[in-house]
């Protein structure tokens, strides 16, 4: 598993070489603040540029940076015990927001916004569903850092090899994987998340494209219903068949993996990694990147689209010092920097720019990419579980149960799923 744990301070005495403007970045000079943070893309790609915030403040950082199932652990146990050793964090509202509000787990950052940033941030630069993404009962929660979703991955080698076609309908999945099955033994047709808790992300899709939801019309949580019932079946069928083995064990870090070293042919997983599977010079000759294909019985194409966004903590006893580090870390410079190493940024000035466009062109797969994102921010869904309010974590506890008793053939989708209509319902 790739993850890495770093405990540094950054404290760089160095005179800034610009002058100072009407606001004063230098404010809280001889502060120290406490980082930390999932060790997704974002996160190694910012490290190299992080010596310019003290640079440009006089605030040191100490950085805490973990793969995602220790991050969360680790936050939890120092939020739960109300630490002021956490100033800030990061979050993935769709996941958390409603609960880490009502355990005030957020400092409310529209106060701060009003009164200590600078001019020149632009706050309705971000669009306006990430900006609401961080709103809970009217606070202002975190500030998004990157725009994502799960995004169709193919190996045209493979695809060409084999003489399959690239899947036009989500139908038309399990066939292609049949064909490359027999075509070639040493590669997993398919991979995806299969992990409790996990699969919710990149299971989103299969269900919306199916005509499911994780709702009736009248607001009610559930997995029973006709179209659910086939995305689930659909998806859980492709890791039973023609998964790699343990695929019940398995999140995005061991989906791109296999991905990378080129043992799986088709994944829908996340977007954030891109930048990662680039690094590998054969994957940028072969890799494919679309969105997932649409079903050929509804017609529909409902793609998930997420933000991860930077907190301060509730808890921080130094939040206007931790709220000077997120102005930098989402300023349009940062995310500039950030968009050359492949970050997707959330700000639409910074998408939108010649640079970002100069980036996307150098080679195929980057224009792909730039393309799906593109299409899923305009057609996607952040909603990829029941609708719980603050017991999301519950209900993908829930939903996972179910795909891993397809995925290990204890159940059909349809006696899995109907099965605990009771139990999402008393989430709500």
């Amino acid at each position: 598993m790739r993850f890495l744990t770093v405990c540094s301070v950054i404290a760089i005495a160095t005179t800034p070489a610009w002058s100072q403007d009407a606001f004063n970045w230098r404010k809280h000079e001889g502060q120290t603040i406490n980082l930390l943070l999932n060790n997704l893309s974002w996160t190694p790609a910012l490290r190299p540029k992080l010596h310019e915030f003290t640079e440009k403040t006089g605030i040191k950082i100490r950085v805490e940076a973990f793969s995602e199932e220790q991050y969360r652990a680790r936050l939890s146990t120092l939020m739960q015990a109300k630490s002021s050793d956490v100033d800030v964090f990061m979050t993935l509202p769709s996941r958390e927001a409603p609960l880490f509000q009502q355990s005030g787990w957020y400092a409310d950052l529209g106060p701060l916004l009003k009164s200590a940033t600078n001019p020149e941030y632009d706050y309705n630069d971000f669009s306006k569903a990430l900006r609401e993404s961080g709103v809970v009962d009217g606070k202002v929660t975190s500030i998004p850092i990157n725009v994502e979703g799960p995004l169709f991955y193919w190996r045209r080698d493979v695809f060409e090899k084999c003489k399959v076609a690239k899947p036009d309908f989500l139908e038309d999945l399990p066939d292609a994987a049949a064909k490359i099955k027999a075509c070639d033994s040493n590669i997993y047709p398919w991979a995806g998340r299969g992990l409790r808790g996990t699969v919710g992300y990149s299971l989103g899709a299969f269900i919306y494209n199916m005509g499911g939801d994780f709702k009736t019309p009248e607001g009610k949580a559930t997995l029973c219903l006709p179209g659910t019932i086939k995305g689930l079946q659909l998806y859980g069928d492709l890791l039973r068949n023609f998964g790699p083995p343990g695929a019940t064990n398995h999140t995005f870090t061991q989906v791109m993996d296999l991905l990378g070293q080129g043992r799986v042919a088709m994944t829908n997983e996340s977007s954030n990694e891109f930048p990662v599977l680039m690094k590998r010079p054969e994957r940028v000759q072969d890799i494919g990147v679309a969105v997932l294909p649409k079903s050929r019985e509804t017609g529909i194409s409902k793609p998930v689209v997420i933000n991860w966004s930077l907190s301060v903590s509730g808890f921080s006893a130094k939040q206007e010092a931790a709220w000077y580090f997120l102005q930098w870390a989402t300023a349009k410079d940062t995310q500039a920097f950030l968009a050359d190493a492949g970050i997707a940024p959330s700000r639409a000035s910074v998408f939108a720019s010649e640079k970002f466009s100069k980036w996307a062109a150098e080679n195929r797969p980057r224009g792909e990419w730039v393309k799906a994102l593109q299409e899923i921010a305009q057609t996607g869904s952040s909603a990829y579980q029941t609708p719980t309010l603050s017991r999301t974590p519950e209900a993908r506890e829930i939903l996972s149960n179910v795909v891993q008793q397809i995925v290990l053939g204890q159940a059909d989708a349809k006696t899995a799923a109907c099965a605990v209509t009771e139990q999402v319902q008393a989430l709500q």
